[in-house]
């Protein structure tokens, strides 16, 4: 998927989302000019994403 793409996918900001690769923490590959990010990339970061307790806590 294109960087919107995953945007719109993901529900955060261009400037996160650049962030991200830039630490490393959601990898992309290059077609031509086009950053794309494979869905295993994208279900991988969700996956890294701190998870949110019933009790309103980080866990």
């Amino acid at each position: 998927m294109t960087i919107n793409e995953f945007r719109e996918w993901s529900r955060t900001s261009r400037t996160k989302i650049y962030d991200e690769l830039s630490r490393g923490t959601l990898c992309a590959i290059k077609v031509g000019r086009r950053t794309l990010i494979t869905a295993d990339a994208a279900n991988a970061w969700l996956a890294a994403q701190p998870r949110y307790a019933q009790s309103g806590a980080i866990a």
